[in-house]
Formats: C-alpha cells, sequence, structure tokens
C-alpha cells in the first residue's frame, strides 16, 4: 500500500493538468498512488504527454489509477468517488491547477505524522500577484504547539483567516520566515492542495452528502474541514511551495456562479458528526 493516495479530479483543463501530474511526478516522495477522475471532455487519459507523464510516475515507484467517468453530478461528487478508491492511510486532495515543488509531499505527510491532526493543506499562491503586496490581508496565526481542536464559525473574527489566501498574500508573508523555516498556521479552511487522515474523513461522512448539493455547487471542503477542525483540528504549511496555473474554473454555472453551497448543511453536519462544542 502507498503512503499517499493522491486523488485528482479533472475536467476540460489538459494543459493545466499536465502542469500539475509534472509536479506530482517530481515530487521526492515516490511512494504514491494516483487516482485521477477524469470527466473530460474529450477523456484525455490517452494524450501522449499524460501517457509520458504516467510512465515517469511509475518508473520512480510510484502508480496510478485513471478512471473515466460520466455523467456529471460536480465536484463534491468526484471528491467522493476518489475518497472511496483510497486505501493509503493520507489521501492528497489535489486539484488540476497546482503545481507543487518537488519537497511538498513529503513535508505535507510529516507534519500530518507529527501532530495527529485531520489535516494539513499547502495552499497555492496565484504569481499573477507577485507584485500586488497587500499586507492587511497578511494577518497570519501559527499555531505555536500541537495543533487543537477548533471551533470556527461562519461570519466570525476567525473565518476572516480566508484573507491569507487571496492573490498572493501567502506567498509574501512566507517570505518572512528564514531560510529553510516551516511554520504551520490556523485556517478557516483551505483549498486545493490538502492531506487529510483517510480515517478521519471518513469519520465525519467524507464527501457523502453530494446528492444533496444542486450540480454547481461550491464549499465542499469548507464543510468537511470545518467538521474536521471541531474534532481534530487542522492547519496548512507555510511556505507552502505550491502554485495555481491560474486558468479559469470549471465547477461554475453558465452565469458564472454556483446553485448552492455546502455550509447550507453545516448545522445538522456538526449536530451528527462532531462533538467539540463551542467554548
Amino acid at each position: 500500500m502507498a503512503s499517499v493516495d493522491i486523488l485528482l479530479p479533472t475536467y476540460n483543463r489538459l494543459t493545466s493538468l499536465v502542469m500539475t501530474l509534472s509536479g506530482v511526478a517530481a515530487q521526492t516522495l515516490t511512494d504514491i498512488r494516483v487516482i485521477v477522475a477524469d470527466q473530460s471532455q474529450p477523456p484525455v487519459g490517452e494524450e501522449q504527454v499524460i501517457q509520458t507523464l504516467r510512465r515517469v510516475i511509475e518508473a520512480r515507484g510510484g502508480s496510478v489509477d485513471w478512471h473515466t467517468r460520466e455523467p456529471l453530478h460536480g465536484i463534491a461528487e468526484q471528491r467522493d468517488f476518489l475518497l472511496r478508491q483510497a486505501t493509503a492511510d493520507a489521501v492528497l486532495y489535489l486539484d488540476d491547477d497546482v503545481f507543487m515543488e518537488p519537497w511538498v509531499l513529503g513535508k505535507l505527510l510529516d507534519m500530518l505524522k507529527r501532530e495527529q491532526c485531520a489535516f494539513v493543506g499547502a495552499f497555492p499562491a496565484g504569481l499573477s500577484h507577485r507584485e500586488d503586496v497587500r499586507p492587511h490581508q497578511q494577518i497570519v496565526e501559527y499555531w505555536d504547539g500541537p495543533v487543537q481542536p477548533e471551533v470556527v464559525e461562519p461570519d466570525s473574527p476567525q473565518w476572516e483567516r480566508w484573507q491569507l489566501h487571496r492573490a498572493a498574500n501567502l506567498y509574501h508573508a512566507s517570505q518572512k520566515l528564514a531560510p529553510g523555516e516551516f511554520r504551520l498556521y490556523k485556517v478557516a479552511w483551505i483549498a486545493s492542495c490538502i492531506l487529510y487522515d483517510r480515517q478521519k474523513l471518513l469519520d465525519v461522512g467524507g464527501f457523502s452528502f453530494w446528492s444533496r448539493l444542486p450540480r454547481y455547487h461550491s464549499g465542499e471542503e469548507v464543510l468537511v474541514q470545518n467538521l474536521l477542525m471541531r474534532r481534530w483540528g487542522g492547519c496548512a504549511l507555510m511556505p507552502s511551495g505550491t502554485y495555481y496555473s491560474q486558468v479559469p474554473t470549471t465547477v461554475l454555472n453558465k452565469a458564472g456562479t454556483v446553485d448552492g453551497h455546502a455550509l447550507s448543511l453545516l448545522p445538522e453536519m456538526v449536530e451528527r458528526y462532531t462533538t467539540i462544542q463551542q467554548g
């Protein structure tokens, strides 16, 4: 069994997916299984560059499972499907627009094992904002001790932690660290590159709620992470070593928005899956 299963949903983003798989293929942690759920139209699994990257991953000690899937039910269903394929103790949900520096996966796994929390994320920077420095959005709350369970309610002061994940704020804040220094910090939620403890994720139901959401939705990981933080805590890594391709999103409807947000399910999910109470 692999040390990490990398769970990668993709939809109509071939060039961005090539970038993402290139980062995966170059990881120093090579004991991996990459599980791809491809809903591209047409499917891209047989594209020559994709085939080459699969061979590189395999030649370096990993494996690749490729699933061509339809019909489309939305990103939460894709995440649910991928989780049901996973067997490793740790699973990395990696979006198809993220490039990882070679050390990222190994460092995330080390931190997850050390902290015994539910997840550790590595939020990507959009480097088109490299010159767009926003000090007022670079407030960081570090974990100075072990990561602990915490309740972060929507619209609470702690919810404003999401501002750090706008533009290239995290990238700029990371430049204040000493060379070679890594810190864990507190989050409201984190997107795009998150290593989870698979059993803890299953213990809050994973993404099995997908059928209750409209086809075009958002917030599925926001909901899951909120539940996980209440029971075991979660955090993110600085510097992250990850970068967005900055291609257009593929999860919006024709009007350029969504028809529902998974946080609408939060009150009942808290009642069902968590025991940590505010205060």
